[in-house]
């Protein structure tokens, strides 16, 4: 007889992920381009979208 493997898998933690997008323009060329990043916290998200010469 075959056993059910439902009791032996280990439960998985999920976390609250975000697909965070935000458009770059180059300095070169002058065209935009989409950064994407899978983030989990909103503090990091903050970080995310502040623009590179406030950091």
């Amino acid at each position: 007889m075959s056993k059910k493997g439902g009791d032996n898998q280990k439960k998985k933690i999920s976390k609250k992920m975000t697909l965070a997008i935000r458009i770059v323009k180059s300095k070169k060329t002058g065209c935009y381009t989409f950064e994407n990043k899978m983030i989990y916290s909103d503090e990091k998200i903050n970080i995310f979208f502040k623009k590179s010469n406030e950091l």
